[in-house]
């Protein structure tokens, strides 16, 4: 390409009178020959004439005025670079060849070419950015050789030391497992003298040479020598082996061996033999010299494993004691794991970890969990007894919430006689708390004949023997309303201080008889005459009659009834005016004070209040009865001897009821009878009925007078001038015209343009209705024998 481009730019140069270089690429048109349609990338030829390029075979054809006009060479690339160009290009076509002849160079010096040789003309050929045939075998190659070293390196790479590091005390978790194994290069498998032999045969197939090769068969070697060394040693005789300079020999081939990552059976039996020394030599030293109770369980379980390892005798006294020590050990570690495993644990199933026989190995961890279990129920109780013995004390006292939250953490994990005593007096407080809520918002419900404040008064007891460490806020707010019933009840007036309670089943029964609504008007009998409820009949033939008549009413009584007093309580004042003493000597008015006073629990608990309400609904329905009797019969035209049936009728209620009748503390409606029965016993007749007369005609001096100049005729009677041209109003039912200020008309209706209706003081009059505006007074005018309507100035709105 690059020679066909130089001969077209040396045909182009002979026909063309300049060159250009062009940096820049331009549009695609500015590269396709005119005329051949042939993309010129690299050089074209243009005029200055027109905008069209050709190639360098067309030159003829780009311009017609091609004598007085240029033609230009335009180029992309110079010649320099297109040769530049060519020898890069050149040299990358080059670099698969020259891999092939490094890589065949390397096969033909020798059978065994080096692996970091390999490795490098893999890398290199990696980078080749071209397919290679040869690099597929020979990444089998490297790979299979990477392989052999990796496996070498396990034999050959030396550790550090053959003795492992000592655990602590307890079971590691197995995240510590794993770190441990990750870190630890002697948790890594050992492998075996044959397998060091039979790796060593296969490289003789692989055709590859590294230093590994090497060091591995002089680890063989050194593998060899060490086994002869232990074999020697192994075929000492007894003597030989109780010899001191025998344990050194063979802990210095250990100390040779340890370097060796190969597993040789002849050096694990020596090492047998020297771990077997060194633990005798140990358990002489703890087991005989100090006290052995210094031994954990797990201690105790590492010496046996690992006499177990090296092979000491099952008869031996230090074996036998290691396992007499496990054996309860493992008792103790069993006895306290299924203590640890309960839901619920007791204090005595602990105390039995507390104080053990100390020759017993045991798991510092486990007695550690077991102890802080201990210690917590132990201030669980302590706890529980202080609030228990809160209550003789007067310091500050818990809440009922704290209380059962202590529990509550108590009981999660333990089980305390105590706590359980707290929880159970702490539920029993809160029950009382809940009761006491109900019953000061009214929703608490009583069984059948059950009497709250009897209940609240066993509740105090019990609160006062049992639950005096708590506070009660509800409770005391119930201990303060029931203080003010109890003060409440003493001041009703059927309380008895003797008894301490109130006598009101006859007050209610006597209240109840005498306020029925359905008895109100007096019996039809004419022998109901006696103060009380039964007729007075004559007595049958031959027989005496006891009944007694009143010389002042003839009312007569039975004889029983008579024994009151001497007189007649129809009459005499003295029954009613307090002078002859009765049981009950109180005023109702008094009773609706006393019912507003009383406190809620009263309201909604108390009987004492219920009948309370219940005598004075009764009992004011009945004095409005009589009051409203007593109101219409304080009229002279009411007082005919017609009521006494009625007069008697109520007198025998207020009798039966004894005490003081009426809405006022200073009037007795039974006094008001006594002397209504007085007046209507006399034989005193009220005024006769009038007949309803007609209604007089009135004539008034504005009927007869002349309207006045201004046509009105007021009230005022045209007496005064001033008054002349005022404004005026009509009455709506004569017509005639008042002056607004003589009738007090209001202003502002004057104002409003649309008038009410007015009724003037005259038809007011006739009409017998009040006048709206102000009073009217009638005067006499005897010389004219005619009435003046006059309204009052004072009365005035």
């Amino acid at each position: 390409m690059v020679d066909r481009e130089l001969d077209d730019r040396a045909k182009a140069r002979k026909r063309t009178t300049a060159e250009v270089l062009k940096d820049e690429d331009s549009t695609e048109d500015q590269y396709q020959c005119h005329v051949c349609k042939t993309f010129c990338y690299l050089s074209q030829v243009v005029c200055q004439c027109t905008n069209r390029v050709v190639c360098a075979d067309h030159i003829d054809l780009l311009c017609e005025n091609r004598p007085s006009h240029s033609i230009v060479l335009r180029k992309r690339f110079s010649d320099e670079e297109l040769s530049d160009i060519l020898a890069r290009v050149s040299e990358r076509a080059a670099v698969p060849s020259a891999w092939r002849a490094k890589l065949q160079k390397l096969l033909m010096e020798s059978a065994r070419p080096s692996l970091r040789s390999l490795r490098a003309l893999l890398a290199e050929g990696d980078r080749i950015n071209y397919p290679l045939q040869e690099m597929t075998n020979l990444r089998k190659c490297v790979t299979r050789a990477n392989e052999w070293v990796d496996f070498a390196n396990s034999f050959i790479v030396r550790k550090q030391s053959r003795k492992r590091a000592r655990r602590g005390r307890g079971r590691p978790s197995n995240a510590e497992l794993a770190a441990a194994a990750a870190e630890d290069p002697n948790d890594r498998p050992d492998r075996s003298l044959e397998e060091l032999y039979a790796h060593l045969r296969e490289v003789e197939n692989l055709g590859f040479d590294c230093p590994e090769i090497a060091t591995l068969k002089n680890l063989a070697t050194q593998a060899e020598e060490t086994k002869v060394k232990a074999t020697n040693l192994l075929k000492a005789s007894r003597e030989q082996q109780d010899r001191d300079e025998f344990i050194q020999d063979c802990k210095h081939l250990l100390l040779e061996g340890s370097s060796l990552n190969v597993v040789l059976e002849e050096l694990a039996a020596v090492e047998k033999i020297v771990d077997r020394e060194q633990l005798m030599n140990e358990l002489e030293e703890k087991l005989d010299d100090e006290d052995d109770s210094n031994l954990t369980l797990e201690e105790i379980r590492q010496l046996l494993a690992r006499a177990h390892a090296c092979g000491l005798p099952s008869d031996n006294k230090h074996m036998k004691f290691l396992e007499s020590r496990q054996k309860d050990g493992d008792t103790w570690e069993e006895r306290a794991k299924s203590i640890l495993e309960q839901p619920i644990k007791t204090i005595q199933e602990l105390d039995q970890f507390a104080d053990m026989d100390p020759s017993i190995p045991i798991d510092p961890a486990i007695l550690d969990r077991l102890m802080s279990a201990r210690a917590k129920a132990l201030d669980f109780r302590k706890q529980a007894k202080i609030w228990l013995e809160a209550g003789h004390s007067d310091g500050p006292k818990p809440r009922i919430s704290e209380v059962l939250r202590m529990c509550q953490r108590a009981e999660k994990d333990f089980k305390i006689p105590e706590v359980a005593d707290l929880k159970r007096s702490a539920e029993i407080a809160t029950d009382l708390e809940q009761r006491c809520e109900q019953v000061l918002r009214n929703r608490f419900a009583l069984a059948p004949n059950e009497n709250i404040f009897d209940v609240i008064a066993t509740w105090e007891d019990y609160a006062q023997k049992h639950l005096t460490l708590y506070n009660h806020p509800a409770f005391d707010k119930v201990r303060e309303q029931v203080a003010l019933h109890n003060q409440w009840v003493k001041e009703l007036p059927w309380y008895c201080p003797e008894h301490k309670r109130t006598h009101s089943a006859d007050l209610i029964a006597d209240v109840m008889e005498c306020t029925r609504p359905d008895d109100d008007a007096p019996p039809t009998d004419e022998f109901y005459t006696c103060i009380c409820t039964n007729p007075v009949r004559p007595p049958p033939p031959g027989v005496v009659s006891d009944a007694v008549q009143c010389d002042h009413c003839f009312a007569r009584f039975h004889g029983e009834c008579a024994k009151n007093g001497g007189s007649c309580p129809f009459c005499d004042h003295h029954h009613w005016n307090g002078t002859i003493n009765k049981h009950r000597n109180w005023h109702f008015c008094y009773l609706p004070t006393l019912a507003r006073k009383a406190p809620e629990i009263s309201r909604n608990y108390s009987q004492d209040f219920q009948e309370l309400d219940l005598i004075c609904t009764r009992v004011d329905r009945l004095s409005n009865t009589i009051g409203q009797f007593l109101s219409y019969t304080s009229q002279p035209a009411h007082q005919r001897p017609e009521f006494i049936p009625q007069v008697r009728h109520y007198m025998r209620k207020l009798y039966r009821i004894q005490f003081a009748v009426s809405p006022n503390p200073d009037v007795s409606f039974g006094l008001d009878l006594a002397g209504l029965h007085r007046i209507l016993a006399t034989g005193r007749t009220a005024l006769a009925k009038p007949r309803k007369r007609r209604r007089p005609k009135f004539t008034f001096g504005q009927d007869i007078d002349a309207d006045w100049s201004d046509r009105t005729r007021c009230i005022c009677r045209g007496v005064t001038g001033y008054l002349h041209g005022k404004p005026m109003v009509e009455c709506s039912n004569c017509n005639r015209l008042y002056h607004i200020g003589c009738v007090f008309f209001p202003v502002t209706d004057l104002h409003e343009g649309r008038l009410p209706p007015f009724f003037c003081p005259i038809c007011a009059l006739r009409k017998g209705r009040p006048y709206e505006h102000s009073d009217v007074r009638v005067r006499p005018n005897r010389e004219l024998t005619c009435f003046s309507a006059v309204i009052l100035i004072n009365m005035a709105v």
